[in-house]
């Protein structure tokens, strides 16, 4: 399914950008203090791995720019003590974090040509992980490079280490939480993503595997 942008698809993704922002929103304040550099567990992935599961790769990332200017909008907080540091920092902790969730639109098309729940269920997953991950490595990348001193001097494997295990504390819950959603969104309602097929005739939802 090539990615038309009408006015409806660009629809979608102001809907779905508000949303994601929303719920990131929501989330940042219910774990405000317990991620003191930033970071939360919730479900704010979800509207942009649906719209990419929806519409395709280039709706998704549009709707996660969009996601992105608006959270820089609310405030910038950086570290760095050079220009070109500092739009780094940018680059790794607001434009590229939600965005890099939208290479889960590499499975879309396995996804859309599954016949069966089990083979839908393993590309919806994947999808998720694989955007996740490189979430994570977004925010992995930038606790080495800039939160370093926030490593207590005698944490084992230092700022490495301890960046990875700073963000994967919360990054690998939000990626088993929005995977496990995702996949029964996908299963159960496949006609929300399924677009293409719904011009022919009517998925059926109740498919075995």
């Amino acid at each position: 399914m090539k990615n038309k942008i009408t006015t409806k698809v660009l629809a979608e993704i102001a809907i779905m950008a508000a949303v994601a922002f929303a719920l990131d929103a929501l989330q940042g304040g219910i774990f405000r203090g317990l991620f003191p550099n930033g970071g939360s567990i919730g479900i704010a992935m979800l509207p942009i791995l649906i719209l990419t599961y929806r519409r395709g790769f280039l709706p998704g990332l549009l709707s996660a720019l969009i996601l992105s200017f608006i959270q820089m909008l609310g405030g910038i907080y950086t570290i760095a003590d050079s220009w070109y540091m500092v739009l780094l920092q940018v680059l790794l902790d607001y434009v590229l974090a939600y965005p890099l969730v939208c290479f889960a639109g590499f499975f879309v098309k396995g996804y859309r040509n599954a016949t069966t729940n089990k083979q839908k269920a393993l590309f919806l997953i994947l999808g998720a992980v694989v955007g996740g991950v490189a979430k994570f490595l977004a925010h992995y990348l930038a606790g080495v490079i800039f939160w370093s001193s926030n490593c207590p001097t005698d944490f084992l494997g230092g700022p490495a280490v301890y960046s990875l295990v700073y963000n994967g504390e919360y990054m690998l819950p939000n990626i088993v939480i929005n995977a496990g959603l995702l996949c029964f969104i996908g299963i159960k309602y496949p006609n929300l993503f399924l677009l293409e097929q719904n011009k022919g005739g009517v998925v059926d939802e109740n498919k075995n595997c």
